[in-house]
């Protein structure tokens, strides 16, 4: 094979809004929020709803998300008072995420 290969003809771009995770969280256990945090750091943007927490518990996932955010160079929209969206740097890369926040949540 010589210096320049084939580039791969069945490579697929997968949009960032088709790797959005939804939850409804009710409870801050840690593991389940680490595992989160993890697939939010490997490029899936995660929009959280607090409804149905208590406030303190509320706060303190917030709290770790904002601390792995920041990490990460991420960044935090506020949807209401009680749903976020975490994402990593790539958030907007691809412009998907703003597309499907325009249809969905207007």
């Amino acid at each position: 094979m010589g210096l320049f290969g084939k580039k791969k003809q069945n490579e697929i771009e997968i949009l960032t809004a088709e790797r959005i995770l939804m939850e409804q969280l009710r409870n801050d256990d840690d593991a389940y929020i680490t595992k989160l945090a993890r697939q939010m750091m490997e490029g899936a943007p995660l929009i959280l709803n607090f409804d149905q927490l208590h406030i303190d518990r509320a706060n303190k996932v917030i709290s770790f998300m904002s601390g792995v955010v920041y990490a990460i160079s991420g960044q935090i929209v506020e949807i209401n008072e009680t749903t976020y969206l975490f994402g990593n740097k790539d958030l907007y890369t691809d412009g998907s995420v703003e597309a499907w926040l325009r249809t969905n949540l207007n």
